[in-house]
């Protein structure tokens, strides 16, 4: 058991976290908020959603505790990086978000490169011109291939045919995945949820991925977040079938005034082993909402139904790379 002093932007305040070695959240050690903004683990206590919990009033999940258990997951990720954790080396073959193979610990690229993924946008810094705005050629799509990926995410993957065009440029989607917090942040702030969907450029075959941000307080179920919760098996490397339509425009943000979406633009990496740069990252800086009970159900699927967990790799250092925004 490890006891970290940190400071996280989850909240901007001192948490003091407890955790076990692997980054899970038990329903043991849900969070639960204390006085000053701190958190502290908690005794025991029923399934959040379970119609005995007592944190159920008249049938239904007071807002604050599903937010709590949300950022407790952000504060988790940013615990799990500090220096009092330190953790042998891992293979070279194996890589998570915690234990021995963590992120700080992952080989290669991924502790060589110099563009590596995510970052913190400072949306303080003067404007860069960017590309155009993207065109969408995304079409509905019924029995989707849905992959457990083995390490705390479900790829919804996609035939041919689904294209962005941006720039002149022709970027085919191949799959989009979620991670538990946002793996970018925007001035310091990571957010429950980040949808990445993956492209192929048609041209260079190179990558370029859309990041999306997601924030609980929505209404009405994210379709395609659906489809993959409810599709997706607990077996990692299983590969079942989408039980309904799919589309990936339901991640995309709405369009703002002038019907644009504003997004920056950087030079990165995959935010996985084995981390190879020369990817184009896209990332939208106004979030999408989604209802609590879909964050916390991704959150479970992380810990592989058991527990609640996160799969976000640390912040990386800008390295002097310049970040294009288009607002």
């Amino acid at each position: 058991m490890h006891k970290c002093r940190l400071k996280t932007s989850a909240q901007n305040a001192d948490v003091t976290l407890l955790l076990k070695p692997k980054q899970q959240l038990s329903e043991n050690q849900r969070p639960q908020e204390a006085q000053g903004g701190a958190y502290q683990t908690v005794n025991p206590m029923p399934h959040p959603e379970s119609a005995s919990s007592p944190l159920r009033a008249n049938g239904v999940l007071p807002l604050i505790n599903r937010r709590q258990l949300v950022v407790g997951a952000v504060a988790s990720t940013a615990a799990a990086t500090c220096q009092c954790c330190k953790e042998p080396f891992a293979q070279a073959s194996e890589w998570a978000y915690g234990d021995v193979s963590g992120p700080p610990l992952w080989p290669g690229t991924c502790s060589t490169g110099i563009r590596q993924s995510p970052i913190d946008i400072s949306l303080g810094n003067l404007p860069l011109p960017a590309a155009d705005d993207f065109r969408f050629a995304y079409t509905s799509a019924f029995g989707l291939e849905v992959l457990n990926t083995g390490h705390g995410t479900m790829q919804v993957i996609f035939p041919a045919g689904n294209i962005a065009y941006i720039d002149g440029r022709e970027l085919e989607l191949l799959q989009f995945h979620f991670h538990t917090p946002s793996e970018h942040a925007i001035n310091g702030r990571r957010f429950p949820m980040e949808a990445h969907l993956v492209h192929k450029d048609k041209a260079t075959g190179g990558l370029a991925v859309l990041g999306v941000l997601i924030q609980p307080g929505g209404v009405i179920q994210n379709p395609a977040l659906q489809a993959a919760l409810e599709s997706a098996s607990q077996t990692p490397l299983e590969r079942t079938t989408a039980k309904r339509q799919v589309t990936a425009s339901a991640l995309l943000p709405k369009r703002g005034a002038g019907q644009h979406r504003p997004f920056v633009r950087y030079a990165g990496s995959l935010t996985t082993p084995p981390c190879s740069e020369s990817v184009d990252w896209f990332l939208y800086t106004e979030p999408i909402s989604v209802p609590d009970s879909q964050v916390i159900a991704f959150l479970r699927f992380v810990g592989g139904g058991k527990s609640y967990a996160t799969n976000a790799r640390p912040l990386q250092p800008l390295n002097g790379r310049q970040v294009e925004f288009d607002l």
